[in-house]
């Protein structure tokens, strides 16, 4: 099944300072993300139910690549990061892929594995220590997904101008017209004396006087 996903545009540079504590809050859910992610997997290997959870942490690492690209920068998960972009992940690292343009897909993803897990496996929550980490995949998913929405207000609220990376968008791009060259040359247009180049000069006439 493909899951369309909407054409909304973010910034590839970092965010702007007002999404700085919900960025780290979102970093650590993701780190909480791998950690229960991990438990959840070797658990289940030995519990014997790895197979009936095999698709849900398929999901869940997909979700995982995801929010590691977005932090690929990032001193705790850009080793992680690294892996990924050296190994299974290789293409995606060489198109550039990566930072807040993962932002609306990785909050997307993250809320629909959240969602199906919770439904179809609320019932091994008792389940220990299985339970203990399916739990804390959830509580990190749904974090995520909460901290990422909130990141994704302050950014649909910036400056579309501040969102657009053509050239007219980027601070000081050279393609982008000059506004000040462009008032320059009107005044000189306006000041420049009348007749200039043509030879004319009004009233410079001699003329004739009416009735001589």
């Amino acid at each position: 099944m493909v899951i369309p996903m909407p054409a909304i545009q973010m910034p590839d540079g970092p965010p702007p300072a007002a999404c700085d504590e919900n960025m780290k809050r979102l970093k650590w859910s993701v780190v909480a993300m791998i950690v229960f992610g991990l438990g959840r997997m070797v658990f289940a290997f030995l519990m014997g139910a790895l197979n009936a959870d095999l698709w849900a942490l398929v999901s869940l690492f997909i979700s995982i690549v995801m929010g590691t690209f977005m932090f690929k920068d990032d001193e705790h998960l850009k080793s992680f990061y690294d892996c990924l972009a050296k190994t299974i992940c290789q293409i995606c690292a060489e198109q550039g892929q990566g930072g807040l343009q993962c932002l609306v897909p990785f909050m997307m993803c993250t809320m629909i594995n959240a969602v199906f897990d919770l439904v179809a496996r609320y019932v091994y929550f008792g389940l220990m220590p299985y339970g203990f980490f399916l739990m804390g995949s959830l509580v990190s998913q749904f974090a995520a997904v909460f901290f990422a929405w909130l990141v994704f207000k302050v950014l649909r609220g910036e400056p579309q101008s501040n969102l657009e990376m053509g050239a007219w968008g980027r601070p000081g791009g050279n393609d982008a017209p000059s506004q000040q060259a462009y008032e320059d040359g009107r005044h000189e247009s306006s000041s420049a004396p009348t007749g200039v180049g043509t030879g004319f000069t009004p009233f410079g006439g001699a003329g004739n006087r009416l009735g001589s």
